[in-house]
Order: structure tokens, then C-alpha cells, then sequence
């Protein structure tokens, strides 16, 4: 009777013991492979967003504003507006690429229904004279209900646009009228073209005009002439001592005549 008591309380000792092991290796392993499928979507997701930020023509991004989207402006046509963001629901982050027609493609899903985002935020700054970067923080939580497998990771980076911006197709603003090529203080320095130019408030056409009805100000014919839409119009030139400067036009007959000009209708 008392080996059987002695041997009962070695097994319970033993069972106890073993259960034990087995709770903390399978715990364990839960909790690993929670950290693992979390670990692998953030690489995932931070892995395409470097790409295709690295790869971009433009960061369409407001600058200084966080957003749940980040905009990029890319060089293939098809893939013009290429969009990474999160849903209202915060199920998933998604990408999203659209043509430069504004037929969306494919939406698809950059993580899966393991993992839940708490956090996605991205945010473009413009250094002056220098590259654009896009900073972007986004939080992935292991999809479960387990206390034990609950694993919350972040990820955080600065992602730096370092190439110059090129297009296969035409560069179209997203509004009309409202955005400026360089800036007063920041300008471009040359620009080529191998067709038409045209400035629509009629200071300047060159070529076949694209802008109807035509300017009422100067015209550059492709052919070479210079021309101007109205008889008030014409070539102003300064004297040589500089103290003044005339218009010169022409008469009904034919003839050349000069106007005097004074003050700011002097070109400077």
C-alpha cells in the first residue's frame, strides 16, 4: 500500500511536471509563430512601400500632411497614380495602381486577415533644392482573441525619392489652373521642346496655336514670324543711352511709327 501511495504521488509529481513543459513549449510556439507572421508582413508591406516610393516620379502627397494615403506619381503610364493606403474599417493596407485615363486596376491587399492595422500614417517633406521624403508609420496587432498570442509590432521609416522624375505619357495636373511649375523663388533653368508651346493667358504661342480663341497678346509662328493679335501691340526697344524706350508698329499704309513708352510699359 505504500509503494502504490509512493508510486501515485511520483506519477502526480511527474504529470504535473510534463504538463507544465508541454504548456510553456506550446505557448511558446504560439506566441512565435504570432510574432513571425507579424514580423513577415511588416517586411512585406515596408519592403513595397521603399520600392515603389524609390521607384517614383513624383510624392503627390501635400507636404507636411499626415494622410492614410500615400500618392505616388509613377513614369509607366498604366501605373500613373499608384496609391498605398489603409480602409475606414482598418482591416487590411491596400495597393492600388491606376492609368493615367483614371481606370483603376486591381486593388489588392498588401496584408492579410492574420493581422489587424491599428496604425497607418504617411507623410511628405519637400527639402528645398533636394529630394522629397516620404515618412511613413504603420502598426500591424496578430489577429486573435488569446491573450497568449497577442503580439503589436511598428514599423517606422523615411523613405527618400532620389531620382529624377520621368514620364513615358503626357504630365497632367490633378486640377485645372491651380498648380505652378517651379516658383518665384524657385525656378527651372531650361526647357526643351520639340513641338508646341502655348501660354494660355496669351503672352506666348509657338507653333500651331492650342489655346482657342486665340491670345490677344504676341504670337511666335513655328515658321518664324512673330506676330500680334491686335494694333496696340508691338516690338518695344530701348534707346542706346537707355533713358527710354519705344513701341514700334506700323500705320494703315504700311509705314513704321514709334510710340514713346514711360514707366512700366518699359520692359525691365
Amino acid at each position: 500500500m505504500i509503494e502504490f501511495v509512493v508510486f501515485v504521488a511520483i506519477f502526480a509529481v511527474t504529470a504535473i511536471f510534463m504538463v507544465s513543459i508541454l504548456t510553456t513549449v506550446t505557448r511558446t510556439q504560439l506566441r512565435q509563430s504570432s510574432v513571425n507572421e507579424v514580423n513577415g508582413q511588416i517586411a512585406f508591406v515596408s519592403n513595397t512601400i521603399q520600392r515603389l516610393v524609390r521607384e517614383s516620379s513624383l510624392i503627390a502627397n501635400n507636404d507636411g500632411v499626415a494622410s492614410t494615403t500615400l500618392v505616388l506619381r509613377r513614369s509607366s503610364s498604366a501605373l500613373d497614380t499608384t496609391k498605398i493606403f489603409v480602409d475606414s474599417g482598418m482591416t487590411a493596407i491596400y495597393l492600388q495602381e491606376i492609368d493615367q485615363n483614371g481606370v483603376t486596376s486591381t486593388t489588392v491587399p498588401l496584408t492579410s486577415d492574420k493581422v489587424k492595422v491599428t496604425n497607418f500614417s504617411a507623410t511628405k517633406y519637400q527639402t528645398p533644392g533636394g529630394a522629397a521624403i516620404a515618412q511613413v508609420d504603420f502598426t500591424l496587432d496578430y489577429n486573435t482573441v488569446n491573450p497568449a498570442a497577442r503580439i503589436s509590432r511598428s514599423w517606422r521609416g523615411a523613405i527618400t525619392r532620389v531620382s529624377a522624375a520621368t514620364f513615358d505619357s503626357g504630365l497632367i495636373p490633378t486640377s485645372d489652373g491651380t498648380l505652378n511649375l517651379g516658383s518665384a523663388v524657385t525656378k527651372w533653368n531650361n526647357g526643351y521642346f520639340s513641338n508646341d508651346v502655348s501660354i494660355k493667358n496669351g503672352n506666348l504661342i509657338v507653333g500651331t496655336p492650342l489655346v482657342i480663341p486665340l491670345p490677344t497678346t504676341v504670337r511666335v509662328f513655328s515658321a518664324g514670324d512673330v506676330g500680334f493679335a491686335t494694333s496696340t501691340r508691338g516690338i518695344i526697344l530701348w534707346t542706346p543711352d537707355g533713358t527710354k524706350c519705344f513701341r514700334i508698329g506700323v500705320s494703315n499704309t504700311g509705314a513704321l511709327t514709334t510710340t514713346t513708352l514711360i514707366g512700366p510699359a518699359c520692359p525691365q
